[in-house]
């Protein structure tokens, strides 16, 4: 488990200002990342964030690689997220895994083949429709179950 700082401890200056400035602006934020696993689908979750953080101010991608400890800025910022949103491009469910053994609470976890009924393809290319359209029902969720808190 990966212990949060206070932001007074916190060694990476521009850690320190991205977490106080974002949370000073917004109230509290949210961090939504994708998995961007290797096939079409596991792709398409990085733009579903992108698409997502486009539409809701206070929503941002965060880098969930760097939630080891020796990496401490990036970690630290994504442990001072208020909510956590996770789309995995199937049911093995590997990001919403890594965020669950450091510790940090999901609120919301898609994966694409269960919730959106897809099938893995092998390359980076998927259907942008489909990608835009699962996006919208994605910031539907967040506007009732994070946003109207």
């Amino acid at each position: 488990m990966i212990v949060k700082k206070p932001v007074e401890e916190i060694k990476t200056a521009s850690a320190k200002k991205t977490i106080k400035t974002q949370h000073e602006k917004f109230g509290f934020t949210i961090s939504v990342n994708g998995c961007f696993g290797s096939s079409d689908i596991g792709q398409m979750t990085g733009f579903i964030a992108r698409e997502i953080v486009k539409r809701i101010p206070n929503a941002f991608m965060r880098c969930p690689l760097a939630l080891y400890p020796e990496v401490e800025g990036p970690t630290q910022v994504l442990l001072h997220d208020d909510f956590n949103v996770v789309i995995d491009g199937c049911k093995d469910r590997c990001l919403k895994k890594t965020y669950e053994k450091a510790g940090l609470k999901v609120h919301l976890s898609y994966a694409l083949d269960e919730d959106f009924e897809l099938s893995k393809n092998k390359g980076p290319d998927f259907d942008e429709a489909k990608m835009k359209e699962i996006a919208e029902k994605i910031i539907k969720d967040i506007e009732e179950k994070i946003l109207k808190k």
